[in-house]
């Protein structure tokens, strides 16, 4: 009887092997998929993360020198559920390919100043407080608006709340760094503006730190 086929693919991703594209892949896999980093990497092998599966599977994601990602799972897992797997990894390495900074430069800058403008406000003061969450949760917008712009998302949806801005970048394979507490910038942002209270200096520093991320790394 003949061995089973294993479930394979190799993908051909262009600079997905630099190392800040490289970084934005792993941060993917691991916050979308709870991926681990594999250490006992083999030749040529720049990152090895493992992706747990229905069934007690994993899907072995490997990424090469030569800009290959070879996606791999046992014979015996579901091959419709592979392929679903898959096609998502490599979604996710061609978008790692692009950062918002990079694909729109002039208008990020507007979402960055408004955060170095937030980092110089007093967080001792309740109202400075209050002005660094709004300011934080406004870089946010201008981030996420900026990337479904870059990824050629037009029209209404750039309209739409944080949660579904954040939902729709999901699904172009874009992985939104902080994403439930970017929402929780908002959320804090709307009990501000419409409750009137007051953050505490630690959820102020929390919504800059969730920023600068943001900034960073989107």
């Amino acid at each position: 009887m003949s061995n089973p086929i294993i479930n394979q693919r190799k993908i051909k991703i262009g600079s997905i092997s630099e190392a800040d594209n490289l970084r934005r892949f792993e941060r993917n896999l691991v916050e979308s998929w709870k991926a681990k980093k594999v250490e006992d990497k083999g030749q040529y092998v720049l990152t090895h993360l493992r992706i747990p599966l229905f069934g007690n599977h994993n899907l072995e994601v490997m990424v090469y020198t030569s800009d290959i990602v070879f996606i791999s799972t046992s014979p015996n897992a579901a091959s419709g559920e592979f392929d679903r797997m898959a096609e998502l990894v490599a979604k996710a390495a061609d978008s790692a390919k692009r950062s918002v900074s990079a694909m729109r430069p002039i208008t990020v800058l507007r979402a960055k100043s408004l955060l170095e403008f937030a980092k110089q406000l007093k967080l001792d003061d309740e109202n400075q407080r209050m002005v660094a969450v709004i300011t934080s949760d406004i870089s946010n917008e201008v981030m996420l608006t900026e990337r479904m712009k870059a990824e050629g998302i037009q029209g209404p949806p750039l309209s739409e709340g944080i949660p579904n801005k954040i939902a729709l970048l999901q699904k172009k394979g874009v992985n939104v760094p902080r994403a439930k507490e970017v929402v929780n910038t908002r959320e804090l942002r709307n009990l501000i503006v419409h409750n009137g209270q007051i953050p505490d200096k630690a959820q102020a520093q929390k919504c800059l730190e969730v920023t600068t991320d943001l900034c960073q790394n989107l």
